[in-house]
């Protein structure tokens, strides 16, 4: 015979499973702490209340994910107490609803309904009900409902369905009750709540809530499995091991035995393992896979990105993001857009993304769009016919997209294309085809674009001085590269790249470099990013007349970094200035509820400058 003495309950808390024992009489005996948190019983409340029941008045607030099923029976009937008369709402709908308390007369309740069939992932309500901001979400996908009053939020997670409550004082607008897990337990559903049912108190000066001593029935109520349980308490030869049942809306596995004693009946033991759990653990474990899957798949990108980008030096961060980037961008046929500064290596990513391309047996053509003057440029890159102007060639001249069929074309600083070539460029970057100057026979093109430029297209828009709708149309893979001064981590290995090939451009004998002068490299900002750095090293190489380059032999003109480091400094304090512009304008449009006049009176700017400024920052209004 189980007793409920101090060393049983040591022992049976101590176990890892559920375990219910009930004597004959369908009394509890024995209930574990692990069944007390399997069901919610033992539980650790965030917030405190008293004991009481709800008052004609109260603002009541409910989120039900499914109509009937775990909220004591609730109806679209039951409803109509907090002021809902739906006769759409139906039993199985998920409800989100806030009313008052059998207050008919000045009751303008708010909810919102679904049918459980419904794909959304989620039901909202968000209001303002009698001066308190409430708000209430079902999120299906995350089986969690949450009720939020003000900023106080009230969460509870479910298995199949859950009702969850939330009672507000009538005078106060104090919270005087919240649902927790274990309502069932403790005879607090939706449903007995709106008949009337007092409530416990939580948290501070609350009473334990002991189950010993209790019906089995009082604690779990309506379920098959309790009365099995009872009947194998009472005599009847049930036993069963590790079997799926649902138990106050938990679905568990059990393992239900009969006591007996000097061969009488005395009672039953259910011991009970909480699959929920079980799916944690699991979910736990797939996490923990998934996450080493995206570490190995990481692990594996970056060494791809050194096997395959051997020209691109650089294993900070910074680059091997841009690597990854190069990998992809040359598994893909769509237009890629290289930014950044000027001597980062703009044309060297150019070149790699080609040469690892499907396209790498084919053309690749360069075309320095700021070198060639803007009346040569057009004939440079689509060709013309015979006599098509004064001094052109006899027969005519193929273009550089023709020239690179197949291939790829690279349209470095594109920003210094002129407003009317950048028409046609467009033109051919949507048909695909184009006429050569002077020409009528239409030429269809097969060439990959990728174009460069160090300067900031969206500025230049607003400027216009670069067309919107060509920027949309090349700005389809676009990768940054960082400028030297944000990856100095990669100082060490570009040196050790650059010199060997500095040494024997100039046919000298290798040189190598101290540890001082590498610091003093580390040390400096670079205007002129990695081809500033590498023409630092071929002065050096030319100054040092031993092995080894010293900080002596390194010509670093520290006063342009100065200048560099100021106008950077000139260039954040702009952004904020902007920065602050738009959250003024943003917030003056909103504190004059849309009115724009009003805005700019407020503002003091003019009708002109106000809409430039909406246009200059991209606002929505």
């Amino acid at each position: 015979m189980f007793s409920n003495d101090s060393y049983t309950k040591q022992f049976t808390d101590m176990m890892s499973e559920g375990f219910i024992f009930i004597d004959n009489t369908g009394t509890i005996q024995i209930y574990n702490s692990k069944a007390k948190e399997i069901f919610g019983i033992n539980y650790e409340y965030d917030y405190s209340h008293g004991s009481g029941k709800i008052e004609n008045g109260d603002i009541v607030i409910i989120g039900d994910s499914y109509l009937g099923k775990d909220d004591g029976g609730l109806t679209p009937e039951s409803l109509k107490v907090i002021g809902i008369k739906d006769d759409r709402i139906k039993n199985g709908d998920a409800v989100i609803a806030v009313g008052t308390y059998n207050d008919c007369k000045h009751n303008n309740c708010k909810y919102v309904f679904s049918d459980n069939n419904n794909s959304a992932e989620k039901l909202e309500l968000d209001c303002i009900y009698k001066g308190v901001r409430i708000y209430g979400c079902i999120d299906f996908i995350n089986r969690r409902v949450i009720i939020q009053i003000e900023s106080e939020r009230y969460v509870l997670d479910y298995i199949k369905c859950i009702g969850h409550i939330v009672i507000l004082d009538a005078v106060s607008t104090k919270m005087k009750f919240y649902q927790t897990k274990g309502y069932t337990a403790r005879d607090e559903d939706i449903n007995n709540l709106l008949l009337g049912k007092a409530f416990r108190a939580k948290g501070e000066n609350s009473e334990f809530f002991d189950v010993i001593g209790k019906d089995i029935f009082e604690i779990h109520k309506g379920n098959s499995t309790i009365q099995e349980f009872y009947n194998a308490a009472i005599g009847n030869d049930i036993i069963y091991t590790n079997e799926y049942k649902e138990i106050n809306g938990r679905p568990t596995i059990c393992s239900l035995f009969p006591v007996n004693k000097e061969g009488k009946r005395v009672g039953a033991v259910l011991k009970i393992k909480d699959i929920s759990e079980i799916k944690r653990v699991i979910k736990e474990r797939d996490e923990a896979l998934q996450n080493l899957f995206r570490i190995e798949r990481k692990l594996i990108d970056e060494e791809n990105s050194k096997k395959l980008l051997p020209e691109l030096i650089g294993e900070s961060s910074e680059m091997m993001h841009v690597k990854n980037l190069a990998v992809k961008a040359s598994k893909s046929k769509s237009t890629v857009l290289i930014l950044g500064e000027s001597g980062t290596g703009k044309s060297l990513l150019a070149k790699v993304i080609h040469d690892n391309s499907d396209k790498k047996n084919k053309p690749f053509i360069a075309v320095n769009c700021s070198a060639i003057p803007d009346s040569l440029l057009e004939s440079e890159l689509f060709g013309y016919e015979e006599g098509s102007f004064t001094g052109a060639r006899i027969g005519g001249k193929k273009g550089l997209l023709e020239t690179a069929q197949g291939g790829t074309v690279f349209l470095d600083e594109i920003a210094e294309i002129s407003p009317s070539l950048q028409g046609k460029l467009l033109q051919v970057l949507q048909d695909k085809t184009f006429y050569k100057v002077g020409g009528n026979n239409l030429i269809k093109l097969n060439v990959r674009i990728i174009a460069a430029t160090n300067k900031n297209l969206e500025e230049e828009i607003l400027k216009n001085r670069f067309r919107e709708d060509l920027y949309y149309r090349i700005n389809v893979f676009p990768i940054w590269i960082p400028p030297l001064r944000d990856r100095k981590q990669d100082m060490y290995v570009l040196v050790k790249d650059l010199l060997p090939a500095i040494c024997n451009r100039l046919g000298c004998e290798e040189k190598g470099i101290s540890g001082e002068a590498l610091r003093l490299l580390s040390s400096y900002n670079y205007p002129g990013n990695v081809r500033e750095l590498e023409n630092i090293l071929e002065r050096a190489v030319n100054l040092t007349e031993g092995k080894i380059i010293f900080s002596k032999n390194l010509s670093i003109d520290r006063k342009s970094d100065l200048v560099k480091t100021e106008h950077h400094k000139t260039e954040l304090l702009k952004e904020i200035l902007e920065s602050a512009e738009k959250e003024a304008i943003k917030s003056s449009v909103s504190i004059n509820r849309g009115d724009k006049q009003a805005a700019m009176k407020e503002l003091g700017i003019s009708k002109t400058s106000f809409y430039e400024k909406i246009k200059k920052y991209n606002i929505d209004l």
